[in-house]
């Protein structure tokens, strides 16, 4: 499994992150009108004017000054026909201080705390076990399904597209983080290899035949670290592009606090019929966003009376999957739950394309196995899965009785 992939295009966002800490960074939408300048295909970076510009720049810098603020970046939302900017509070001040006032100024549209969010998944443990040692091994219903003409928008950290594994899998690659080039980070590119990496070999993602747009939105703690942070801005930025190109699955890995901004994005996404997972974060006092949101298909790999209704459950534990300078390591996460649920997900919707959000999330809780306990992990019999959604379609079921789940997906135990 060793090898160079193919020269990938790679866009870099101008608009840098600011380095204060998020404590001191608010959210300032100002109203714009995009009917006569905005064009989807210009989508991410710089196309239709990544930076303000006229009256939306002296509006901004006047609310600054008024509310002692200074602005740092901003970006266009034309989905919601506003333009977000970032502004930096002075030292010892906080978000507190402004947002009320902001947020009842008639100049602006709304204002809200600039917001962290983590990745949910981690590199396993030295003593992982043997249960999680494939992906899947779904080479027998992968004569059903694999996911073919699905495009799956991925909103994570960097990806390793020169993966041999990912060489071609990769459709586009967009960094929201910062002005560097796209390049790859350890979280990013083990979802990824979850849900599309292909080899020769019987190891290999969820949905080889899927497409991944690859959205950088989080960035590592530290160099080579697993654990990735992102903001409210930077997923914002991706989310705003994933409705310049109507992918039929998106995947957040992530979690956080609930956020306005990101909850108004998330619904227009949803209403475009793009069905949307979110993994859970099981050491969250609290709902975990976007994963609780309406209308999200929530991820968990063990089972809590705080999950929100028709949670889908899976193990993520000890999973094998790419990660940079092609290579492949043991993960663990509900991050990697998500993301197997993610290429289940382009199963289904290669089978049959027009189902809604509402609708696979239905198949996927009817493909659940076990009742789930507060042990296990409910296992998804994925042949009847497909078989339910499209019984009279090309994808029929072909795994042998004696292995009904494939390989992997039989491993439901969560520790």
């Amino acid at each position: 499994m060793a090898g160079v992939g193919t020269p990938h295009r790679s866009e870099t966002d101008a608009a840098m992150v600011p380095a204060s800490p998020p404590d001191r960074r608010v959210l300032i939408m100002l109203a714009e009108n995009f009917t006569s300048h905005y064009r989807p295909e210009a989508g991410a970076v710089g196309g239709y004017g990544a930076r303000a510009g006229g009256a939306q720049a002296r509006k901004a810098q006047a609310l600054a000054k008024e509310y002692g603020l200074s602005v740092v970046t901003d970006w266009p939302m034309p989905a919601l026909g506003v333009r977000c900017f970032v502004a930096e509070l002075a030292a010892g001040r906080t978000p507190a201080d402004v947002l009320d006032r902001l947020a009842a100024d008639p100049r602006v549209e709304s204002a809200q705390a600039l917001q962290t969010f983590r990745v949910l998944g981690r590199e396993a443990d030295d003593g992982a076990s043997q249960e999680g040692r494939t992906i899947a091994a779904v080479d027998d219903w992968h004569r059903g399904a694999t996911g073919k003409g699905v495009i799956v928008a991925q909103i994570d950290s960097g990806v390793d597209v020169k993966h041999p594994a990912l060489r071609a899998r990769v459709s586009e690659t967009h960094n929201f983080v910062d002005g560097t080039s796209f390049g790859p980070e350890f979280h990013g590119t083990a979802v990824a290899g979850i849900i599309v990496a292909k080899t020769d070999s019987e190891v290999g993602g969820v949905a080889p035949g899927a497409s991944l747009i690859a959205l950088r939105a989080c960035w590592p703690d530290h160099p080579g670290a697993a654990s990735a942070v992102c903001d409210t801005f930077t997923l914002a930025k991706a989310l705003q592009f994933v409705l310049t190109r109507d992918p039929q699955v998106v995947n957040l890995s992530l979690g956080g606090p609930r956020d306005r901004l990101l909850e108004r994005l998330l619904d227009k996404v949803l209403e475009r019929g793009i069905t949307v997972l979110g993994a859970i974060d099981p050491n969250a006092a609290g709902a975990t966003f976007p994963a609780h949101h309406p209308g999200v298909v929530a991820v968990a790999t063990t089972w809590s009376p705080r999950l929100p209704a028709g949670t889908v459950l899976l193990s993520g534990v000890d999973v094998l999957t790419t990660i940079p300078d092609a290579r492949w390591g043991l993960v663990s996460g509900t991050s990697f739950a998500t993301a197997r649920v993610t290429g289940l997900t382009a199963l289904l919707l290669e089978c049959s394309p027009r189902l809604k959000p509402p609708e696979v999330a239905v198949r996927l809780r009817a493909s659940l196995r076990d009742a789930p306990t507060a042990s296990t992990a409910a296992v998804p019999d994925v042949c009847a899965m497909l078989g339910r959604t499209s019984p009279r379609a090309a994808c029929t079921c072909c795994c042998p009785a004696a292995n009904p789940v494939g390989g992997d997906f039989s491993a439901g135990r969560v520790s």
